[in-house]
């Protein structure tokens, strides 16, 4: 081999790793959003919700509680370009919710995998996966009533890259299991005072380390919007 074809050779090989190392090096800055909501804000790490995460909010019922917070926290996450990817296989997703919280549905992509007999379709993980890494989606909003390890995973690598945000609406049985979400929320009724209706968030876990646990309470109006809150009670 001539010293011109090995110098031309080592070049190459040169631009090929430089290929692949950006290729495998996520592309997004992780930045932080904040909710809007002070209570809520002062109880996570980084003040707000950070883009390229996975988040879980974990529901004691039906989970539409669960569902208008995630909502509430996506809108700033949405002050960037791009849309929110809603995995609706169940068909029960109110479209009309997400203007109450600022989320107009202009922005919204609606994605209706086939309904699977079984726990969890596995259409609408497949939609989860690729949503979560497209470059034009902000936020995912799903329901996921069993999730395993290697899910969670591959949405961490899928965001990682896209810059996207995976939020995640399960129900408390999803306790007994173990999480590797960067953020994992339990969003229950608090009955202290039976004459407002007051929702406790608790902080299970964050990447950030256990120091940053607690719990809040919020009042939830009967429009689904959220009102004054109360000082955030860290553990």
């Amino acid at each position: 081999m001539t010293a011109t074809a090995a110098a031309a050779r080592l070049q190459a090989i040169q631009q090929l790793r430089g290929q692949l190392r950006a290729a495998s090096a996520p592309v997004a800055t992780r930045n932080v959003f904040p909710t809007g909501l002070t209570a809520l804000d002062q109880l996570l790490p980084d003040g707000g919700i950070p883009s390229g995460s996975v988040v879980e909010w974990l529901s004691r019922g039906p989970g539409q509680s669960a569902t208008s917070l995630a909502l509430r926290a996506a809108s700033g996450l949405l002050t960037r370009p791009g849309c929110l990817a809603v995995i609706d296989e169940a068909r029960g997703f109110f479209p009309a919710l997400a203007p109450l919280h600022g989320i107009p549905l202009s922005r919204i992509l609606l994605i209706q995998p086939p309904p699977d007999t079984r726990s969890q379709s596995g259409q609408s993980l497949w939609a989860l996966e690729q949503t979560a890494r497209s470059r034009g989606v902000q936020v995912v909003l799903a329901w996921i009533n069993r999730c395993t390890s290697a899910v969670v995973r591959r949405l961490q690598l899928a965001v990682e890259h896209s810059g996207a945000t995976v939020m995640l609406i399960r129900p408390a049985v999803a306790l007994q299991q173990p999480s590797f979400a960067d953020l994992r929320l339990l969003v229950e009724p608090d009955t202290t005072c039976r004459n407002q209706r007051l929702l406790k968030v608790s902080l299970l876990r964050s990447r950030q380390g256990l120091l940053h646990q607690g719990s809040i309470q919020l009042l939830q109006e009967s429009s689904e919007r959220f009102g004054s809150v109360e000082t955030p009670r860290l553990n």
